[in-house]
């Protein structure tokens, strides 16, 4: 009874296995898949990736074109004003060599609509044209996993980032309204234009600005912040401290430090910058 059982186990498995070989080749990239959508009357593009290395690029032309090399199904679906572009995986994919993927996405350059972007442990890639000629887009709702964001040239009137960890690097950004929000990881701002609300859990978050023009919020719990601001900034900092720490480098007048609050102001104080921390630290220069 126990060698008939034993033997039963053994062709389960052995037709698993020829499953799964049946399913991937015994190269890291196979046959591609590729997909194309009309753009007309959409209003989102919701992307979900979870270990593929993906890039967006925007560029002249008047559909969306989604093109998959190596493992994992290729859905597109176009359902009203939205298209959803997800690249789906077989449970073996995600081990060794079968699970390497890439994922190309390819938008019309003058699409200004919403982009929504989930990334599980892969990497996602979007440049804009220039930094003078940017990729425009009413809303962007960016949520990370444990994988890594570069996003470069862009004018978003809304955006949002929501990450549990990973690193994100977000260069030549302008908007009206930014929030970022960071369980763990590292998030790296250059260039950055616009209102900002950010909050830290723990993690670091570097942020450097050409210009200030609106209120910068900043939350941390037990974090790292640096923010970089222009030399003329005009800014009026209020400060609230636990037991973590707030640096200013910047000459302040009506400075007030103590009580666990460190406020002041600097050139007119136009813009308020509202820094709330627990046990983390705020650099200010």
């Amino acid at each position: 009874m126990k060698k008939l059982l034993l033997f039963l186990l053994v062709l389960v498995g052995l037709y698993f296995i020829g499953s799964s070989i049946k399913e991937a080749s015994w190269f890291p990239f196979g046959r591609g898949d590729s997909h194309t959508q009309s753009i007309k009357q959409i209003d989102l593009l919701d992307i979900k990736v979870d270990s593929s290395n993906t890039t967006i690029i925007p560029e002249d032309r008047e559909d969306v074109k989604t093109e998959l090399e190596g493992k994992g199904k290729l859905d597109v679906d176009r359902r009203g004003d939205i298209i959803r572009i997800e690249v789906k995986r077989k449970w073996f994919q995600n081990f060794g060599f079968w699970n390497k993927s890439k994922l190309t996405v390819r938008v019309p350059q003058e699409y200004d609509r919403d982009m929504n972007v989930t990334i599980g442990s892969g990497k996602l890639t979007m440049e804009g044209p220039s930094k003078k000629d940017p990729m425009k887009l009413k809303k962007m709702n960016v949520n990370m996993g444990s994988g890594k964001l570069d996003l470069e040239n862009l004018d978003v009137k809304q955006y949002k980032h929501n990450g549990s960890s990973g690193m994100a690097n977000l260069t030549s950004i302008s908007t009206q309204t930014g929030e970022i929000k960071m369980s763990s990881g590292i998030v790296n701002v250059d260039g950055y234009e616009g209102k900002l609300d950010a909050t830290l859990s723990s993690g670091k978050l570097n942020v450097q600005m050409d210009k200030l023009e609106d209120s910068v919020d900043v939350h941390v719990s037990s974090g790292l912040v640096k923010l970089d601001l222009p030399d003329n900034a005009d800014f009026t900092l209020k400060g609230k401290v636990s037991s973590g720490d707030i640096s200013c480098d910047f000459p302040l007048e009506s400075q007030e430090v103590g009580n666990h609050k460190v406020n002041g102001k600097h050139g007119s104080g136009k813009h308020t910058i509202d820094v709330t921390v627990s046990s983390g630290k705020v650099n200010i220069y």
